[in-house]
């Protein structure tokens, strides 16, 4: 491992998990880690489940305090919403990548400790960014049949990361497309 590329604050703040493959990976020396990238959200911060909760929360408090009937019961609904959200949100979030490891050789997404992707530069066909609701997402485009690992813009320094992408793959910078 590059210890003067990689922040030691980026290594301590990575999941146990991470870490602990991350540390697999240099023991083995099958490639080099050049840099790190984390995902630094949480299950619980999905809007999908955050918004109705919060509104449970409020409204029930509300009805509570001031005897209003129709705000308990807005609460008491709202509290409905998110349970039905949290199966969803937590399935979900296991498919997030909560570290993104660039090496010289390929790119690995991870989710605690697990691998959700991996992609080595030699496969690497472009890079597309993709806008959806006011977010910038890239994916990195792989294979004939249509396939790609997604960058979300979670990602801490994800245009950074798709800069060094566009490096280490030896793509040109023009091949991004939109």
């Amino acid at each position: 491992m590059k210890s003067k590329d990689l922040n030691n604050l980026t290594l301590n703040r990575l999941h146990t998990t991470d870490r602990i493959f991350i540390d697999s990976l240099t023991i083995s020396q099958d490639s080099q880690i050049d840099s790190i990238y984390l995902n630094d959200s949480r299950w619980w911060q999905n809007a999908s489940f955050a918004l109705p909760c919060l509104i449970a929360v409020i409204s029930t408090v509300v009805g509570l305090i001031f005897g209003i009937g129709e705000a308990w019961g807005f609460g008491l609904f709202a509290f409905g919403v998110t349970l039905f959200m949290l199966p969803i949100v937590l399935v979900t979030w296991r498919n997030t990548a909560t570290s993104i490891i660039l090496t010289d050789k390929l790119i690995l997404s991870l989710h605690r400790g697990k691998i959700l992707h991996s992609l080595e530069w030699v496969d690497l066909t472009s890079i597309e960014q993709i806008e959806y609701l006011g977010t910038s997402r890239f994916k990195l485009k792989h294979g004939s049949e249509g396939e790609f690992m997604t960058i979300d813009n979670d990602v801490e320094n994800a245009t950074e990361l798709v800069d060094r992408s566009f490096e280490l793959s030896g793509l040109p910078r023009q091949q991004i497309s939109t």
